[in-house]
């Protein structure tokens, strides 16, 4: 079974080097999670600013989620929209959910109610169900 494993991780560390970015996204989530390798956010980090810079959504997404948790970088809540922004943009439901909730509780920006109901109901329309919570107990109107 370990070598088996081997095999499969050295098979998607060669489609990563390649260059695909779905690979490239795959061998950083091994990374994140120290699955059959030690946990290393920092190579997560390398893997998936790459996967990101070809448009990936997930590579995008991880990226801003890397820079919002500090995990390979400090923490850094501005840093992490534009990347949650251009996944968002794409059409990625998770993105979304981040962008709003920054929105929401002023993470990287000055709050802003009705820019986190729009990101939140996008994420929900595509099934989040954080999303759809999150909907069900937004204030309604501006923040003062």
């Amino acid at each position: 079974m370990a070598g088996r494993k081997s095999e499969e991780l050295a098979e998607l560390r060669r489609r990563a080097e390649a260059g695909d970015a779905q690979a490239q996204y795959d061998l950083g989530c091994v990374y994140y999670d120290g699955n059959g390798v030690p946990r290393d956010y920092d190579e997560a980090l390398r893997w998936y600013r790459m996967s990101a810079a070809q448009g990936n959504n997930s590579g995008l997404c991880d990226v801003g989620f890397c820079y919002r948790n500090g995990h390979g970088v400090p923490l850094d809540y501005a840093a992490a929209l534009p990347y949650y922004q251009k996944a968002a943009d794409q059409g990625c439901p998770t993105a979304a959910y981040w962008l709003a909730h920054a929105y929401e509780h002023a993470e990287g920006v000055e709050s802003d109610i009705e820019k986190a109901r729009h990101w939140y109901t996008v994420s929900a329309r595509k099934g989040d169900r954080d999303a759809i919570a999150a909907l069900k107990h937004l204030p309604v109107g501006p923040r003062s």
